[in-house]
């Protein structure tokens, strides 16, 4: 059987200057940028794809819903209730007909979720809540979201099936986190304070230092954070030192009781009872279950 190869096409692009006449959005039906890779699974079609910097896409929407998981770099969309800054690790959700403009002022590598009407039909049988645009914050879609990229990585013949239901699972999650409206408009100071989380996750941060940062009261800080990302702080510095964990266990030979002291938790007992609890796995597990993987990678077809 002869290997299936990632895709390389590069759309055409326009560059339009900011200070061009804004003309009417256009139905668009290709993806902008250079597609790496693409897989069709039932009622979804991914796409992981690099976005150059300075690239700039004139209004336009798309007749599908889409998911749209960025890997790395940012990009901004404008559209009707104002601009959305999307960095890395981010989760966006847009609905069939969503009028929007982007700008990739570094360039990015996303992950595109293309749905099928008829999922969205099934959704609508029971919330109308992807009717509407939103960002999906929350530590089950960040892990199911991890999980899909992982999946996406593998031979069809083995993540086929696992992938559909991955994709299943995160549509039903954005229906959920964007009714909860988790995507409103998240202040500046708060922003800022999860960046301050994120850059330094791996070691003991205490509230009175993020109230520091953002310049507000730690109650307020506290309260405001678990309103617009669906988690409390000390959750999600959990997952974020389990994301790390992941990439440790998958890419070193250190063992579990290095890694847990690097990724700032107690001890090998605690590391490895938190690891379980947000992945369903043991880090001796999911290190197995990581290897194996390359092997199918590298085995020819």
């Amino acid at each position: 059987m002869t290997p299936t190869k990632a895709l390389s096409i590069t759309r055409p692009v326009r560059f339009v200057p900011r200070n061009a006449p804004v003309r009417q959005p256009s139905p668009s039906a290709s993806i902008a940028g250079q597609v790496l890779r693409m897989r069709e699974v039932a009622g979804f079609r991914l796409f992981e794809v690099e976005y150059r910097a300075g690239l700039e896409l004139q209004p336009h929407f798309h007749p599908q819903g889409h998911l749209i998981y960025v890997l790395n770099g940012s990009y901004s969309e404008t559209c009707a209730s104002g601009p959305v800054d999307l960095g890395p690790k981010s989760l966006r959700y847009l609905p069939p007909g969503h009028k929007h403009a982007n700008h990739f002022s570094r360039g990015a590598r996303c992950v595109v979720i293309e749905i099928a009407p008829t999922v969205l039909a099934r959704v609508s049988q029971s919330t109308n809540t992807l009717e509407r645009a939103g960002e999906i914050e929350g530590p089950v879609s960040s892990w199911l979201a991890e999980r899909l990229c992982d999946e996406f990585q593998r031979p069809m013949e083995s993540g086929g099936l696992a992938l559909e239901g991955m994709l299943l699972e995160l549509t039903a999650e954005a229906a959920r986190r964007v009714g909860q409206g988790v995507a409103k408009i998240v202040p500046e100071w708060l922003k800022n304070a999860r960046r301050h989380l994120e850059s330094n996750c791996l070691r003991s941060v205490s509230l009175a230092e993020i109230a520091r940062v953002s310049g507000m009261h730690r109650v307020h800080v506290s309260r405001e954070f678990r309103k617009h990302f669906g988690t409390t702080i000390g959750e999600f510095l959990r997952n974020l030192r389990v994301e790390h964990a992941r990439r440790l266990l998958k890419s070193t030979t250190q063992t579990l009781t290095d890694i847990a002291l690097d990724c700032g938790f107690a001890d090998q007992s605690h590391f490895s009872a938190t690891f379980r609890r947000l992945t369903g796995l043991t880090p001796a597990v999911f290190r197995q279950m990581a290897l194996h993987s390359r092997q199918d990678l590298a085995e020819p077809a």
